[in-house]
């Protein structure tokens, strides 16, 4: 405690010295929470991010909040022989199977998520990582191709090959440092930034230690030696004479045989004079798109998902909890779902909970709980055994039965519970086929969730008026939010954050495939100074040069979208292969998100182009003429 005294009686909160500094409490303020006033008792601080962003209330007040009386998430034992740890774990899960008993510092279910995010964050890392030691290939290539004569001078003068790899190396390494030094300096301000948001800070704070410091200046270097290993041995590998006699110029051929039969075939033939720049630009910025296109598939697969479970069994409206952050979170009284029954323009209400448990045989199932006589059910086609006739049954769906080795007749435990596989459906929908179906009273039990709902599907007495409708109903009863199927996804807040965060994703692809599209459209530029000048000096305007070396931009951006899509598709269906979430994480590849990868592609070509086209058109014809 840094502030006031310890909680000494109801209706009291501790808070912790994140969240008492951003919502600007102090001792003695009330504190609003789940439609509960607390009067702040004291402010402690442990260090830990995410237990100073939070609060702490009585274990009565808690479980009065929560309509949880009687029930705690874990019980935390000290035992007075520590060596007996094993031995008491396997004495608890003996006789109360339903509990679960793990060791301090063994992987639970929340580290096993933190592993999740970690490997996601990893992948976005080392994704940046590639297209940075590409970027920084292309770069330290055309210093190489610009040097060609000195180096050959040096080669003439006796130096040996591994004293111009060694030379390259170091001019690679030093690079690589710089951009990591720069990097570390936008990370700690970025992360510093993030503290300053409430909604975050409340939540995590960002950490910069030592060793990630050190990870970084590492992955520096490592960047810095696998982008010059290439110009390196590319450079070790140039005869002296040969070298001497370079002119520079852009060089290359004439570019593909198929180039002139294309509309712009000028800009492609170009690209193909340095096929090697070409080539690392494009694979660079094609991993940047294809991110992208893979996270904007998935995104896409799941908003197809929940269309389609919100279209399914004959509904026209699908009601959710109006304000939640997370349409997993939503919690609906059935006492709502019973009013809205009774409103003169809903034909019928259809009740419907689900969650996520475990079971002995897969770490995650979506278990829906739906009442067999009500609408929706209808929808849900059955291809061996039966519907669910009573409690402790259960329908499993066809991926569910084969992942969990379950048939007909068989039981499944889920929980402290049992139930009796009565029937394997097949809608061809993976949220639904790898999950399970209970009797709606069987689901609220077993996810503890008395008399609440997650969704209500409501057919309407006149489908063309369906919007109509849910605007009446958002009216009448505030506490819900209902939409089409084809908007469900569209005014949630957890479906706003994810585009949030893949437009930000998108926006930092743009600044760093612009960067490294800027980098080779100004080495193509500086290598044809003397050929612009001669354009310039057979009368082409500023203008002309512009447009020439923006299309050449265009082109590269254009090819870069391509590599980027296949790319993307392709990372999407790997993702679906992982064994715990994949088969729910369908990707979805409608005809926009290819008009968005358009859209990128020109963004890109624009942002690259634009300075390399600015300073070839202000070249002086006789200045560029001369250029050696």
């Amino acid at each position: 405690l840094i502030a006031g005294g310890p909680l000494a009686g109801r209706k009291q909160v501790l808070l912790g010295a994140t969240t008492a500094r951003s919502l600007g409490k102090q001792v003695g303020d009330p504190f609003a929470m789940g439609g509960q006033i607390y009067r702040v008792a004291g402010i402690y601080a442990t260090g830990e991010s995410l237990e100073d962003g939070g609060a702490v209330i009585s274990l009565a007040d808690a479980q009065r909040a929560w309509d949880k009386r009687g029930q705690v998430s874990y019980f935390v034992l000290q035992l007075t022989d520590p060596r007996q740890a094993d031995a008491v774990k396997s004495e608890i899960e003996a006789r109360w199977p339903d509990l679960t008993a793990i060791r301090s510092g063994e992987v639970t279910q929340q580290a096993q998520l933190m592993d999740i995010y970690r490997s996601f964050g990893l992948f976005v890392g080392l994704l940046a990582a590639l297209v940075g030691g590409l970027g920084m290939m292309n770069t330290v290539l055309m210093s190489v191709f610009e040097r060609t004569r000195e180096i050959g001078v040096l080669r003439a003068l006796g130096w040996g090959r591994g004293r111009v790899i060694a030379l390259i190396l170091g001019e690679a390494l030093a690079l690589a440092l710089a951009g990591g030094l720069l990097g570390i300096g936008l990370g700690v301000g970025l992360t510093s930034l993030t503290g300053l948001v409430p909604a975050v800070a409340t939540l995590l704070q960002g950490k910069v230690t030592p060793v990630i410091l050190a990870q970084a200046l590492g992955i520096a270097a490592l960047l810095g030696l696998i982008g010059g290993l290439y110009p390196a041995w590319r450079a070790s590998q140039l005869e002296p004479v040969e070298a001497m006699r370079y002119e520079g110029g852009a060089g290359g051929g004439a570019g593909p045989g198929w180039a002139p039969r294309l509309p712009g075939a000028g800009a492609f033939r170009n690209l193909w004079r340095r096929p090697a720049r070409t080539l690392v630009t494009v694979v660079g910025v094609g991993l940047g798109v294809g991110f992208i296109v893979a996270l904007l598939g998935m995104a896409q697969g799941v908003v197809a998902a929940f269309g389609e479970l919100a279209g399914a069994g004959e509904i026209d409206l699908m009601a959710s909890q109006a304000g939640v952050s997370d349409l997993s979170l939503s919690e609906i009284d059935e006492r709502v779902a019973e009013r809205v029954r009774l409103h003169p323009a809903v034909k019928s209400v259809s009740r419907l909970l689900f969650g996520f448990p475990s079971t002995p045989e897969t770490p995650f199932l979506i278990l829906f709980g739906l009442d067999p006589r009500e609408e929706y059910i209808r929808h849900y086609q059955i291809r061996e055994g039966r519907p669910i006739q009573r409690s402790g049954e259960i329908l499993l769906g066809r991926y569910a039965a084969e992942t969990m080795q379950k048939s007909i007749g068989q039981k499944v435990r889920i929980g402290a519970a049992d139930f009796t596989v009565v029937g394997i459906y097949e809608n061809g929908m993976a949220y639904e086929d790898m999950g399970g179906m209970l009797w709606l009273r069987d689901a609220q039990d077993l996810l503890n969730k008395p008399r609440k709902l997650s969704f209500l599907g409501i057919a309407v007495q006149d489908a063309a008026r369906a919007d109509e409708v849910a605007r009446m109903l958002e009216a009448a009863f505030p506490q819900i939010l209902v939409n089409t199927a084809a908007s469900l996804t569209e005014r949630t807040q957890d479906m706003q954050t994810l585009y949030a965060i893949l437009n930000a994703l998108s926006a930092v692809t743009v600044v760093l495939g612009g960067v490294v599209m800027t980098n080779a459209m100004l080495m193509s530029v500086f290598e044809r100074t003397q050929e612009i000048g001669v354009l310039r000096a057979l009368g082409w305007s500023r203008g002309r040069v512009v447009r020439l070396v923006l299309g050449e931009s265009l082109a590269l951006s254009a090819l870069s979208a391509v590599v980027g899509v296949g790319v993307g598709v392709g990372l999407a269906y790997l993702f679906t292969l992982t064994p715990t979430v994949g088969g729910y994480m369908l990707p979805a590849f409608p005809p926009d998100l290819f008009l968005a990868v358009l859209g990128l592609a020109v963004a890109l070509g624009a942002v690259g182009g634009l300075y390399p086209a600015w300073r070839a058109a202000g070249l002086s014809p006789i200045e560029a003429l001369r250029y050696e």
